[in-house]
């Protein structure tokens, strides 16, 4: 494993063995293909890109997820939910716009990183650092890092941890029923700046799928969606 290692920065160890990252190309057989289930063109390309990376990754995701004390399928859905979509070599390029442009609306340290996709602040804060601190070069190798596949599952998992523990301070978080389940996908993807209450409300109401109020419980719900899904490719009985 050592020999795999290219070069160390102040945050993790940079591998040359990886999953091969989403691109351009990927993109125009997902856009452009015809759907075919069989041929996994069209729209079956990006699940099955999905689904090929949480197979090549599984002893990772479930490794990170029992170092996190979560379950391994809570990590591996997210994971699932978050890889292909924008080609990875395009997130430098939006950073460095966001660096030159010094909105601040939409800072660079906002700028999500990694298959599984996070923000540079969001990976910082989960690290006990203060992003407000962080050099440039800081954020650049946090963002290497977080498109190491190590790495990124591996603070996905404590993330979601703490996500999880942000509503639920006293919960198990290994036995979550669907509200906890839901709940710490809407957080990954929402943050903390909205109460619990809200989304509970929400989540009670059950509102029509394209409506401003099931957006905001969306996620949650594509978690449990897939659930079965992602434990069948993590090898774990159904």
């Amino acid at each position: 494993m050592t020999n795999d290692i290219i070069v160390r920065n102040k945050f993790c160890d940079i591998s040359k063995i990886r999953f091969r990252k989403w691109d351009e190309i990927d993109v125009l057989f997902w856009k452009f293909g015809k759907s075919n289930p069989e041929m996994k063109s069209g729209g079956y390309y990006l699940n099955a890109y999905k689904d090929a990376y949480i197979q090549y990754n599984k002893e990772r995701i479930i490794k990170y997820a029992n170092q996190a004390g979560i379950l391994p399928e809570l990590l591996g859905s997210v994971a699932w939910i978050e890889s292909g979509g924008m080609p990875e070599e395009y997130k430098f390029q939006v950073f460095e716009i966001k660096r030159i442009l010094r909105l601040k609306s939409s800072p660079e340290s906002k700028t999500s990183f990694g298959s599984v996709a996070m923000q540079i602040q969001v990976a910082a804060k989960t690290l006990g650092l203060n992003p407000d601190t962080l050099t440039t070069r800081d954020q650049l190798e946090l963002a290497t890092c977080l498109m190491e596949d190590d790495f990124n599952l591996w603070i996905v998992a404590q993330h979601l941890r703490d996500m999880i523990l942000y509503d639920y301070p006293d919960v198990a978080t290994l036995y979550l029923n669907d509200e906890q389940y839901m709940m710490a996908g809407v957080r990954y993807n929402r943050g903390i700046q909205r109460k619990l209450s809200e989304f509970i409300h929400f989540i009670d109401a059950k509102p029509e799928r394209g409506s401003v109020e099931f957006d905001y419980i969306s996620y949650g719900v594509r978690l449990l969606q897939i659930r079965n899904h992602v434990r069948k490719l993590l090898g774990l009985n159904t």
